[in-house]
């Protein structure tokens, strides 16, 4: 945190951690901590250049617990935009090479609606935060994410004359 902040970091929480940053600290796992540092990093390009005190750091910290599926929105943003620019290179969804099954579930619906409602940014992304809560939600029931299947070919159209063509011609179409 001080190579993220710098000298803020001395002024607001001093040089050496207390027992409640160490306490805190050592309960998160080398993923949970990376999760919390990309965090910060997003607030200091927000504009917030100050470091989180304990009681912000540890609601940053229990954003990563309350999420089971470990996404972000702005996970689910990158996909979405990775999604726009490379999706012409697959037939169909499903062959898109998906980081997490449930942004499979997310970015095509969130794709097909931008584009019917002409969503600007800030929108789409509401809209993504919604469809991720959902999911959340969805998952933290209980309920599993389905997965990335492939669709089934239409059956093929059946050959030679349908009944009505067959009475049109005066043959005998019910055997």
């Amino acid at each position: 945190m001080a190579q993220i902040f710098t000298n803020r970091w001395v002024s607001k929480n001093g040089v050496a951690p207390s027992t409640a940053w160490i306490a805190l600290i050592s309960k998160c796992s080398d993923e949970h901590l990376a999760f919390i540092a990309k965090r910060c990093m997003d607030r200091c390009a927000e504009g917030n250049h100050w470091p989180p005190d304990l009681a912000e750091f540890t609601a940053i910290a229990g954003e990563y617990s309350a999420n089971p599926l470990g996404l972000q929105v702005s996970d689910v943003m990158d996909e979405y935009w990775r999604y726009a620019k490379d999706c012409w290179k697959y037939d169909c969804a499903e062959k898109f090479p998906w980081r997490h099954p449930v942004l499979y579930q997310i970015c095509p619906e969130l794709r097909r609606d931008g584009a019917r409602r002409n969503l600007p940014h800030k929108e789409l992304e509401a809209l993504a935060k919604r469809m991720l809560d959902k999911w959340i939600k969805h998952v933290s029931m209980g309920q599993s994410v389905p997965p990335i299947r492939k669709k089934i070919a239409a059956p093929a159209r059946h050959e030679g004359l349908t009944p009505a063509q067959q009475m049109l011609a005066g043959q005998r179409y019910v055997k």
